[in-house]
């Protein structure tokens, strides 16, 4: 059995913080003790967890033999990377006491000359709370439009995060809506323009049709396979995270998830933003579902995650598996190549957004300040004694 051990670093932090030696930072050192503490409980509930998986591992891999689960990777496609897209959104949210400004960018990114294309919003709202929620789920409409429009023009499309979570957001955008309607952030008529304009499309449905819009999620969650093939032995652990473990390089897993085994907000309610093809949706997450694939291409890699719409068959999944493997080329990047670079764009984009708006909102408040100087003034000085 291979032994697991706490890091050295959190046993000599808190040998040291126990003794007479201060830790010195922002935080009184009582409170950076226990902080430290914390993290030192946690690094050994992670290392149970690996120890526990690790032996077990051979019993894992046994019984998922056994139910016929784990199999072997040869590559056979050749899969040309310039048919490939990977889709990614950022946004961000500065929020002020006059106003909110929410700049929600997406990218398409391919190989191609002609391959970058993006859609970009900056949107004036009023002082909301909702305005994150409203962000996250205007960001992964955005990335489901470019990814329908791009989808008959490659022969896979890589859309960032899982498909469950995105339409999660989604559904909590339209909940918002539709249970917080008198919210002043839906006084912004652009911001209800462009979601209607969006909901009017069938972009959901036309992705959900394609096997080759896979979602490829970076942070990986779900214990599905832990429930569905090894339930009696009571791992605490994620699916992908036991993966990584127990595969050899180049072994794969495949299973089915079906909406109505489990509990799903893929609820929409009908409103003014509702996808027209939000019935579809429903009925598709509970009567097919999705093939989940998890898939260690490398020693040094992790265990892959990718969920693609429907059942696949093995010529199918071998395609799936081969545009995998092509991606993989750097141990330090845990994400497939173009979604990678995907998400440089977006970062960039983010970036110069953030430096623009700050500076406008400085301008903007300073122009306000002298008009309401009373108002203001006399409110910020009061709140900051």
């Amino acid at each position: 059995m291979v032994q697991l051990t706490i890091p050295e670093i959190f046993k000599k932090a808190i040998e040291e913080s126990e003794g007479s030696i201060e830790i010195l930072g922002e935080l009184p050192s009582n409170i950076t003790k226990e902080v430290i503490k914390h993290v030192k409980l946690s690094a050994e509930n992670a290392t149970k967890i690996s120890a526990n998986i690790i032996a077990y591992r051979e019993r894992i891999r046994r019984l998922l033999n056994k139910q016929r689960v784990l199999r072997k990777y040869d590559q056979k496609y050749y899969i040309d990377l310039y048919n490939v897209s990977a889709v990614d959104g950022t946004y961000k949210v500065i929020s002020t006491t006059m106003y909110d400004i929410i700049f929600v960018g997406a990218v398409s990114y391919s190989f191609r000359e002609d391959g970058l294309r993006h859609e970009m919003h900056t949107l004036i709202t009023p002082p909301s709370i909702l305005s994150e929620k409203v962000a996250r789920g205007l960001m992964v409409l955005m990335e489901f439009k470019l990814a329908a429009e791009s989808i008959d023009q490659y022969d896979f499309v890589i859309l960032d995060g899982s498909y469950i979570a995105n339409l999660t957001n989604v559904s909590e955008l339209i909940t918002a809506r539709k249970l917080h309607d008198d919210d002043p952030i839906w006084e912004s008529r652009e911001l209800l323009q462009v979601l209607k304009r969006i909901s009017r499309r069938k972009i959901i449905s036309k992705l959900l049709k394609n096997w080759q819009a896979i979602a490829s999620p970076k942070k990986q969650t779900g214990k599905v396979l832990i429930r569905r093939y090894l339930n009696d032995m009571n791992l605490n652990s994620t699916d992908a995270a036991m993966l990584s473990l127990v595969l050899e390089p180049k072994e794969w897993v495949k299973i089915s998830w079906i909406g109505r085994d489990f509990l799903l907000a893929t609820k929409m309610y009908n409103t003014d933003i509702t996808p027209m093809d939000a019935e579809f949706v429903k009925d598709f997450f509970n009567s097919k579902g999705l093939d989940i694939i998890y898939f260690k291409p490398k020693g040094w890699t992790r265990s892959y995650k990718v969920e693609i719409p429907g059942r696949v068959n093995d010529e199918k999944a071998q395609k799936i598996l081969d545009l995998i493997y092509s991606q993989i080329n750097n141990p330090l990047v845990e994400e497939l190549e173009l979604q990678y670079l995907a998400d440089l764009m977006c970062s960039q984009l983010t970036k110069i957004a953030a430096l623009l708006f700050v500076s406008t909102k400085n301008v903007m408040q300073q122009k306000f300040a002298k008009k309401w100087i009373n108002i203001l003034f006399t409110a910020t000085r009061y709140r900051t004694q």
